[in-house]
């Protein structure tokens, strides 16, 4: 296990035993009530990265503060009627999962926190009222001086920094990226090469959370998070501009041999892509003017293949843009110390914050499963006057929150509860046979190092983690260790027994009630961007192509394991291909906005066109199968009649359009004019028309 993982997860366990003991002689010092939360703290604080740790840190200071602070508010309150004391608990560990759910950053830690610290602190005060300021200002204090020792050591002894592990995976997604786009200009593409091309949506959303926490990070130099969203964004536009450019090579190749002219330019592209000096911003200048020059001139009875060649080009027009982009985002970024230009502070500027999937409903019901474990953790407690018994419905509250944003987060309960069980003899070996034959703080920092020394070091390997944290946090709580000596045989049976009852309770009603398994997740990603396609093509959702690509690219990284199997197209038993839905919004996107360019006549028709796709897509979200028929095909096709009529004099992109009909129906015939417009009626609609803009223009 060591061998394979090297020498890091040994420092990192050694860092959390230092912190650890150092946190246990400050609050052994301070006569602290409770100095095992600061040991507690530290391994839950603890992470590998030092700007990962730093965030977690920070967020968790401020929600066990909230916690305390709430607490504090609704105890004294609600003095004289316990049973609402522990109601208005449960209600607000319930709001902080709802609400931490929500927020997919570093700082759901922050609610994660104000819900299970209220809970340890509410909890036990409820029968004693007078005591919860006094329990709240302890526990902020125990919560602090670990937080701080682990933020100290593990930023001082050799630190492994979050900038670190973000440049690394930027030059891994940049050798991906041009490994895939040059592969995508040369070679058809398999079911494999697609489902390692999806990984690239992993990797943009690991840079992207890695880039959340380099504010924290032990770096002293360090890039602006604007910088990185616009790397991001640029990186996210690569997908779908990729799938569409191989999608129209297909469909070029199928009718015979590539025009001399434009396979010259692709080897062009492809030569400037796998050049390492491929950030020449003069040579993507000429490329750009290549692709140009190759696109066909079309009017009202242009060729299938002339209009497909249009909409290759200006692909790749834009896949030349947004590689050039990345490329000089990615020298800023592995070199922060030097000043960005103006091109790339002005493009950061225009870039809002990530756009990230979220699921009210699940949040919702992983708010009403810690209520109800809650519930009855409190109803077995007031049953039996059980003293112990709000520590089961503390630890319910704890599991409950910990693992709420885990498809099935059973596992991780159960490895706790299993573990916080098989503690209970090791811990009462410590308090009945070690602790009493040592003498001296530092023989019991070396016998508390025997079993927190190898947690550590299982917490640091991925495919161990659950099982070195579960064994770490259930030894820390359940030694419960004094700044004086006690050893009470039934207090630590009664305490303790608290806790796994309390792991028990959650773990089955968050098996009855918020497991949805795999594959009713991934479901659930699916219908939520069929219903997000939907409101794009009826208008009820305005975003721009940005974020709504950076939306579905994080939907694309969180169905990648999952591996749905889902029925788009009666025709088709395939795994879902998300990519195809991030590029169809796309397309929907840009052709809303030059439908609204458009003559009155012409606009009539896209709307007919919107209404069918919006009804197609909403039968798909309600689980029902929807075949998509000719009549939305001709509509379609009557929509590139238009634009094409329009397009040498007003410049309208055919792209977006063309884009719609080959995403929707890749195995449709190819398009035929569907109609001749008169050329004095074409006239004076366009004198009508004002100057419309190009796909450049849309948001």
């Amino acid at each position: 296990m060591i061998n394979d993982a090297g020498v890091r997860p040994i420092i990192f366990s050694v860092n959390c035993w230092i912190a650890t003991v150092l946190s246990l002689l400050i609050a052994f010092n301070l006569d602290l009530k409770s100095p095992s939360w600061a040991m507690t703290t530290v391994y839950l604080t603890s992470q590998p990265l030092s700007g990962v740790m730093r965030a977690k840190a920070f967020y968790r200071v401020i929600g066990t503060f909230i916690g305390g602070v709430a607490m504090v508010a609704i105890v004294p309150n609600l003095v004289n009627a316990p049973e609402l004391t522990t109601l208005a608990i449960i209600l607000w560990v319930a709001l902080c999962v709802f609400v931490s759910l929500l927020d997919r950053t570093p700082r759901s830690y922050m609610f994660v926190l104000s819900g299970y610290t209220a809970a340890l602190i509410g909890f036990p005060s409820v029968l004693a009222p007078g005591t919860v300021f006094d329990t709240a200002v302890s526990r902020v204090e125990e919560i602090t001086i670990g937080v701080v020792c682990a933020a100290v050591v593990h930023s001082l002894i050799f630190p492994k920094t979050a900038l670190s592990a973000f440049e690394q995976r930027l030059r891994k997604a940049i050798a991906d990226a041009r490994h895939w786009i040059a592969e995508g200009l040369t070679k058809v593409p398999t079911p494999q090469t697609e489902m390692e091309r999806r990984r690239i949506a992993v990797d943009i959303t690991e840079l992207h959370a890695l880039g959340t926490s380099l504010r924290f990070d032990t770096s002293p130099q360090r890039p602006d998070m604007r910088m990185i969203r616009a790397f991001d964004r640029n990186m996210v536009a690569l997908l779908p501009l990729l799938s569409a450019i191989e999608d129209r090579l297909t469909v070029l190749r199928s009718v015979g041999p590539l025009d001399a002219e434009l396979s010259r330019v692709l080897a062009d592209v492809y030569g400037w892509v796998q050049s390492e000096t491929s950030g020449d911003g003069q040579r993507a200048s000429e490329l750009r003017a290549a692709c140009s020059g190759v696109a066909p001139a079309v009017g009202p009875q242009a060729s299938w293949a002339d209009l497909v060649t249009v909409n290759l080009t200006v692909r790749l027009i834009e896949l030349i843009d947004s590689w050039q982009a990345c490329l000089d985002f990615a020298t800023y970024l592995t070199e922060p110390a030097r000043a960005p230009s103006e091109q790339l502070r002005a493009a950061a500027a225009q870039i809002g914050p990530k756009a990230m999937h979220t699921d009210p409903g699940i949040a919702l019901l992983s708010a009403l499963a810690a209520a109800v474990a809650m519930s009855i953790c409190a109803f077995f407690w007031i049953a039996t006057a059980w003293p112990e018994g709000s520590g089961a419905i503390s630890f319910a509250a704890v599991a409950c929150t910990l693992f709420a944003s885990l498809d099935d987060p059973t596992p991780n309960i159960r490895n706790i509860s299993t573990l916080l069980a098989l503690c209970i003899p090791l811990v009462i070996v410590y308090q009945f046979f070690v602790l009493p034959a040592i003498d001296g703080f530092v023989l019991l920092s070396a016998v508390l190092g025997l079993v927190l020394i190898p947690a550590g070091i299982m917490m640091a390997i991925p495919a161990y983690a659950p099982i070195g944290s579960a064994l770490a946090l259930g030894f820390t709580i359940e030694m419960s260790l004094q700044t004086r000596y006690t050893a009470d045989l039934a207090a630590i049976l009664n305490s303790n027994s608290a806790f796994v009852l309390g792991g028990v309770a959650a773990l089955v009603v968050t098996r009855l009630m918020r497991v949805i398994g795999t594959q009713a997740s991934a479901r659930r990603l699916i219908r939520a961007t069929y219903r997000d396609l939907a409101d794009l093509s009826d208008g009820r959702l305005p975003v721009a192509r940005g974020e709504w690509a950076s939306r579905q690219l994080d939907r694309v990284a969180l169905l990648l394991y999952r591996q749905p199997r889902f029925e788009r197209r009666p025709q088709h038993h395939e795994f879902v291909d998300a990519l195809e839905d991030l590029r169809l919004g796309v397309n929907i996107i840009e052709t809303r906005s030059v439908a609204t360019e458009m003559s009155a006549r012409a606009q009539q028709a896209f709307t007919a066109m919107f209404a069918g796709l919006a009804a197609h897509f909403r039968a798909l979200a309600r689980g029902r199968v929807s075949r998509l028929g000719d009549e939305l095909l001709s509509k379609i096709d009557l929509g590139i009649d238009d634009v094409a009529a329009y397009a040498g004099s007003a410049e309208i992109n055919l792209a977006a359009i063309i884009g719609l009909r080959r995403t929707l129906y890749p195995d449709a015939p190819p398009y035929r004019p569907m109609q001749t417009p008169d050329p004095a009626s074409v006239r004076s609609e366009q004198s009508q028309t004002a100057s419309m803009p190009g796909w450049e223009s849309v948001p």
